[in-house]
């Protein structure tokens, strides 16, 4: 047997964390003396241990270890935690790869660099719309997306299928729900010449406005939010005082979404 220094020594991890992992149930060792309360480990349970280290290594967490070493098939129970770690690496990369674009983005712009969109401004005609609503548990994409994902397919069918004269571009918009956190998501487009009343959608008169700061984006919808605090920070920067609820106006939504321009709209003072 070998006594926790040298068990420890043997997994390249120190006697402390060999305390702990015993403390926690993850790898108790073979025997405790009963009169000095020293620990032995025998030499079958430093596989264990070798798993825990790679598993740690790895960004795993101490229940991932204990779900592959309880498991019935350790290597069933071991590929399932490496195919989710790995997932979990894949998406953190993918963040940090925007986090890192859009640093490179702001630092171009303190050098002097001209900004991927400008800050222009102009008055909005009214306009008549058909549209559908739904209910978001608060802003974000995360809230956001899912809501649109369950009302604008509906709302395309029921127009598509009753005939009414319905245009491009769709306009999305935003407004806060008083005395809630939640958000209320407006789809819609365009209506025709003489919009009718139906069954899936309601006929919204969208108010034109005198100031309306506006923003252009090309790109898709996961990097929506991050245009918008672009959009928001070149606003503050230019004094502005967002006023009403803003739109989103999707100028070119067909093929791949990389390819899509949305011009972001904001009424402002």
């Amino acid at each position: 047997m070998y006594t926790i220094g040298e068990f420890a020594a043997h997994g390249r991890v120190s006697v402390r964390m060999l305390r702990h992992y015993d403390a926690i149930g993850l790898l108790r060792p073979a025997r405790v003396d009963e009169h000095s309360g020293y620990r032995h480990y025998e030499p079958s349970q430093l596989g264990g241990l070798l798993r825990i280290v790679e598993l740690r290594d790895l960004g795993c967490s101490l229940e991932d270890a204990a779900a592959v070493l309880g498991a019935a098939d350790e290597d069933d129970a071991l590929r399932a935690v490496l195919l989710r770690r790995r997932a979990e690496l894949e998406a953190s990369l993918a963040a940090d790869e925007a986090r890192l674009a859009r640093l490179t983005s702001r630092l171009s712009t303190l050098e002097g660099e001209p900004p991927m969109s400008a800050l222009v401004f102009r008055s909005l005609d009214p306009v008549t719309v058909y549209a559908a609503r739904g209910t978001a548990p608060g802003m974000g994409p995360e809230n956001v997306t899912p809501v649109i994902d369950r009302i604008l397919p509906p709302l395309e069918a029921a127009l598509s299928e009753s005939g009414v004269d319905y245009r491009e571009p769709g306009i999305f918009w935003y407004e806060p729900i008083e005395g809630t956190e939640d958000l209320g998501v407006n789809v819609s487009w365009i209506a025709g010449d003489d919009p009718q009343p139906g069954q899936g959608w309601e006929v919204v008169e969208l108010p034109g406005a005198e100031r309306v700061a506006v923003w252009t984006y090309a790109g898709d919808m996961p990097g929506i939010g991050r245009a918008w605090h672009e959009f928001m920070v070149a606003m503050d920067a230019a004094g502005c005082e967002p006023i009403g609820p803003s739109r989103e106006v999707y100028l070119v939504a067909d093929g791949p979404q990389t390819e899509w321009v949305t011009e972001l709209q904001q009424p402002v003072r």
